[in-house]
């Protein structure tokens, strides 16, 4: 993030930039300010900061989610640019532009929804306002939470319309939010449904309250939270999870408790919900650049209701496993059943630079009673390349994988290459 006055680089990768430099140039402030924010109208604007995000994505998939034959191979680009004013009496304002186009992109008959159409449109809009550890945000964000998260691995992020406060820091906090509407990744509008795109219905959104503390106790780091959720019509989720960490303990062992409860809500719209899942993990730092972790997820089967006792998080449904100690990359855990899920991470930093991994997940689910359990393994490797120098901020970064099930002839392979630019 950087100054209307000190922008740079962005000026190759987006046509705004060079208004920016122009600022820059004006020296109209040095923008410096307290806590009250800038002292003239004009700071308010010339001293704001501009961000954002600008990448190329090669995305490839075969036998797409055990698909025979659902293929695609194509390049799209795009990304956000976010400008934000300078402080005063508190509050600030925040708008950005996003946008995606595709290259060589199959008709839509052939297109698999993953990365979405072209897109032109605001993304963020909001107003936000911070007094010491207290900060309220309203309009157009991004937002996380447990299962409400912007997930922003593919080209533009996902965004909500609501509002959102914090009072504290990422440790000890209270923690509340109001959602009405939601953008996903394949559209650039706000939208009063669902990821559950089978399901034509309109929501209220959803709204949520949630806290953190965490304490030391001798050479032990102890932090834990805990969430209420409530998704209008589809589901109530309370979610709770612990870590203790030896600090001074050879690899250093954190050692990591789950629980969450899923239970239906007004109209139910994807059906009865009855889902309890409870996890442990286990995280070692063998060397300062070598971590590992293990994760484990038992969700208790429920044959009446939605996914044979699966969790109802209508944000997050083929989007992103959440919280889950165990899960897959290319799949979320609880969209695919009951029973016992299992992943194990080994990440190596070899320098600034280069950071590299593998991840092994095995879901023993059963969609429903009456099926066999998936018994669905992925296979990843991936690494990201982060350049230095004129071009910091420039990365490189691949995930590759193939999943397997006893219940498919195919395999479903995927394969995703992005050039990114963040400032």
């Amino acid at each position: 993030m950087k100054t209307l006055k000190s922008v740079g680089l962005a000026a190759l990768f987006f046509p705004l930039a060079p208004v920016a430099m122009a600022a820059s140039q004006s020296n109209i402030s040095d923008c410096q300010y307290d806590a009250s924010g800038v002292e003239s109208f004009t700071d308010i604007f010339t001293c704001g900061t501009v961000s954002g995000s600008l990448r190329t994505l090669y995305y490839s998939t075969h036998n797409a989610y055990f698909s025979k034959g659902f293929n695609q191979d194509t390049t799209s680009y795009g990304g956000s640019l976010k400008y934000e004013t300078a402080p005063v009496y508190g509050f600030r304002a925040g708008v950005s532009a996003i946008f995606l186009r595709g290259i060589d992109h199959p008709d839509e008959a052939h297109t698999i929804s993953d990365i979405g159409t072209n897109q032109t449109n605001v993304g963020e809009a909001y107003l936000s306002w911070q007094q010491d550890d207290f900060k309220i945000t309203a309009g157009d964000q991004r937002i996380n939470i447990p299962f409400v998260g912007d997930y922003d691995w593919r080209i533009t992020p996902i965004l909500f319309r609501g509002v959102d406060a914090n009072y504290g820091d990422s440790t000890n906090y209270l923690h509340a939010t109001k959602v009405w509407r939601y953008k996903p990744w394949g559209d650039d509008q706000f939208l009063n449904t669902t990821a559950y795109t089978d399901i034509d219905e309109r929501t209220n959104g959803m709204w949520a309250i949630g806290g953190g503390r965490g304490s030391q106790w001798d050479d032990k780091k102890l932090t834990g939270q805990l969430w209420y959720e409530e998704y209008a019509d589809y589901s109530r989720l309370v979610y709770g999870e612990s870590h203790i960490q030896w600090q001074q303990t050879l690899f250093q062992p954190d050692v990591g408790l789950q629980f969450m409860r899923g239970t239906s809500d007004g109209k139910a719209l994807a059906g009865e919900v009855n889902s309890t899942s409870y996890g442990a993990q286990l995280a070692l730092a063998f060397t300062p650049a070598l971590s590992w972790k293990l994760g484990y997820d038992h969700i208790a089967a429920s044959a009446n209701s939605w996914g044979n006792g699966s969790l109802v998080v209508p944000y997050a449904h083929n989007s992103a496993s959440g919280p889950y100690f165990a899960q897959p990359f290319f799949t979320s855990t609880q969209d695919l059943g009951s029973g016992n899920a299992y992943s194990t991470n080994l990440n190596y930093v070899l320098n600034e630079n280069l950071s590299l991994g593998t991840q092994y997940s095995f879901m023993d689910l059963k969609p429903s009673a009456s099926s066999d359990s998936i018994n669905q393994s992925e296979y990843l490797v991936y690494f990201t390349w982060a350049f230095s120098g004129v071009l910091k901020g420039l990365s490189l970064t691949d995930f590759a994988g193939v999943q397997t099930s006893p219940l498919y002839d195919a395999k479903f392979w995927q394969n995703r290459l992005s050039l990114q630019y963040d400032f």
